[in-house]
């Protein structure tokens, strides 16, 4: 299994659940399609400056590495900045993406 995680925060302005409303549209959308398996939303407890990350973490399942890019090149074929993903980038900031592959146990 391979985690994309996200961090971010939301833009000035943004209400919280009209905000996380938007991502979790987008995220849903990739589940749907089966672009990715699953993803989780996350509100980071700590407040600055005890924790020097963002707000909000999105956590987006694939299967593997292949599954991610086809999902990136579906998503660049559908345009960044339009549709659910348009939306996304109008409402968030702070965006921090890195990629983990899931250890065996």
């Amino acid at each position: 299994m391979l985690h994309y995680p996200v961090w971010f925060d939301l833009k000035p302005g943004v209400e919280e659940a009209s905000g996380l409303g938007t991502v979790r549209e987008f995220l849903a959308s990739l589940t749907q399609t089966e672009e990715a398996n699953a993803f989780r939303l996350l509100r980071n407890t700590g407040e600055r400056p005890r924790t020097p990350l963002p707000r909000y973490h999105a956590l987006v399942e694939f299967t593997d590495q292949a599954a991610l890019d086809i999902a990136m090149k579906a998503q660049a074929t559908r345009g960044i900045f339009h549709g659910f993903h348009g939306a996304v980038v109008d409402v968030v900031s702070n965006f921090h993406v890195e990629i983990f592959d899931a250890l065996d146990s």
